[in-house]
């Protein structure tokens, strides 16, 4: 898929999946590979460790279209989520642990971030501010439990979000659902991402989503899945 094909499926069915992400951007296998470590040194979400084994770190820009230099970091690694989710969590500001340095300026992670941008083109309207927040999400199994990936069929409060696939661990698969509301009903789609980069885009002000529970195949080893998220939300100044 191109990206006006991506940029025209988005604003026709306001979703997207795009299994060969990895094909819009360039990189070498070490550079996969040294992305892929990032994720081994998240920390525990501490507001969700009553609900999941969840592992996360953010990245934050204020992003102007339009302007000569529209990226400008946000070092803010307080996040309070505009939505309340129905499970068992701490609401209020959670108190995130900023991304690695290396990882702000690592050539996949600038590919990804230029090629989302590139994809929503004239829906990020010049002259207005819009917070990117980056999360980096590991969710762990062990020990036979089953560990959520996300708070039901939900909605982020956000614009636009990116779901990229980074990688899997000994999981069972996972099933990326996208759905019209939050009714238990047939949803728009059902996929099981495993492919590096593989990933699901949905506006999220028309849509809703989830996925399936992180489980383990062999119970001697621990399962884990790995996530790249990244959400676009008009801000005010």
């Amino acid at each position: 898929m191109r990206i006006a094909e991506i940029s025209r499926q988005l604003m026709d069915e306001h979703y997207c999946h795009i299994p060969h992400f990895d094909e819009l951007i360039s990189y070498y296998e070490e550079d996969a590979r040294t992305f892929k470590n990032y994720w081994n040194n998240l920390v525990l979400d501490q507001n969700f460790k009553n609900y999941t084994h969840r592992e996360r770190r953010i990245l934050r820009y204020h992003y102007y279209p339009g302007m000569e230099n529209p990226l400008r970091l946000n070092r803010d690694s307080e996040y309070r989520s505009s939505v309340i989710y129905d499970v068992e969590y701490t609401k209020g500001a959670n108190q995130l642990s900023y991304v690695e340095e290396g990882f702000i300026n690592h050539p996949i992670m600038q590919h990804i971030l230029s090629t989302n941008i590139a994809i929503l083109g004239e829906r990020s309207v010049k002259g207005y501010r819009y917070s990117i927040d980056i999360h980096q999400f590991r969710v762990k199994a062990l020990s036979g439990k089953e560990s959520p990936t996300t708070s039901g069929i939900h909605q982020d409060g956000q614009e636009w979000i990116f779901m990229h696939f980074i990688q899997g661990n000994n999981i069972a698969p996972v099933i990326s659902e996208v759905h019209v509301s939050s009714d238990e009903a047939p949803p728009l789609l059902q996929t099981a991402m495993t492919k590096f980069l593989e990933t699901l885009a949905i506006d999220d002000k028309q849509l809703y989503h989830r996925a399936s529970n992180v489980r383990q195949i062999s119970p001697t080893s621990e399962a884990f899945r790995d996530l790249l998220l990244v959400t676009f939300r008009q801000s005010p100044e």
